[in-house]
């Protein structure tokens, strides 16, 4: 099973998005060709890229500005960008999507399909507003306790991004910005919402397997061979990492989380008394 790539890109991510890029090409396997969408061409000699304007969107940010809290307008932007790629693309895209988050190395060859089924890797996180508005909406929720779909990229097929589509009550974008709570920072993910819908309705048509991946500050040629050593398919090397007190050493505490399956479980009991963060 074919597939497109497609990766976003602010001015702030073009020299990551580089070596994110470089990673796809070396071990993303059977890919077809790679998107990027931004506001402007920031690799206008780079025949391996194809780009697309933000400005062809039927929505602009200043257009979901009306709706999203102070300072959270390019997180829902973005993931609006996202769902809504294969209405813009059109011809242009297959109807496979791989979409990798502008700051995700895959570091070991991973393939996305197994014969006609895609794969679907899986995380321990949990941000109960994600499902609140899933359920508020559509219907559904968390579909397994066990399972969150954040994890840095997701597979979407066009025909049930369509579906997702229809069970909105008006355009999808207003739809569930009308809904979205203002006090919340991040009060929806387009990859619960891909993730669950496929895990409510279409069970039979993903497949869970697991890999391995941490959120780290460094992408060094030397991290990333302790790495690969270690086993791990992908780094998610965000930009906020950098910012925080001890950035490796809290990379590492979060990873033994991981590993002592109490990640979730913290999460839950974090979000339960209001905050937000724990990532």
């Amino acid at each position: 099973m074919k597939f497109d790539l497609l990766f976003l890109c602010h001015e702030k991510d073009k020299e990551i998005l580089k070596k994110s890029i470089e990673y796809a090409k070396k071990n993303v396997v059977e890919y077809r060709k790679i998107f990027v969408v931004s506001k402007e061409n920031y690799f206008p000699n780079r025949k391996d890229i194809t780009f697309i304007d933000e400005k062809k969107y039927p929505f602009s940010k200043k257009d979901i500005e009306k709706y999203a809290p102070k300072n959270r307008v390019g997180w829902y932007y973005q993931q609006f960008l996202k769902l809504y790629f294969f209405e813009v693309a059109e011809k242009e895209v297959l109807d496979n999507l791989l979409i990798i988050d502008a700051d995700t190395m895959f570091i070991r060859k991973t393939k996305f399909f197994e014969k006609e089924i895609p794969l679907y890797n899986v995380d321990e996180g949990y941000h109960e507003p994600y499902y609140k508005i899933l359920e508020k909406l559509f219907g559904f929720g968390q579909q397994n306790k066990k399972y969150s779909g954040t994890t840095h990229h997701m597979l979407f097929q066009k025909k049930y991004i369509n579906e997702i589509f229809n069970l909105a009550k008006e355009e999808f974008w207003i739809y569930i910005m009308k809904n979205i709570d203002p006090k919340l920072r991040s009060g929806l993910s387009e990859q619960e919402l891909y993730f669950n819908y496929m895990l409510k309705y279409h069970p039979e048509k993903i497949k869970i397997r697991k890999l391995k991946f941490i959120d780290f500050p460094s992408t060094s040629k030397n991290w990333i061979k302790i790495f690969k050593i270690l086993g791990y398919s992908y780094i998610a090397s965000h930009d906020y990492l950098q910012e925080e007190k001890f950035p490796k050493i809290k990379s590492f505490f979060i990873e033994v989380l991981k590993s002592l399956k109490i990640k979730g479980k913290l999460k839950r009991i974090y979000n339960k008394f209001g905050f937000e963060g724990f990532r």
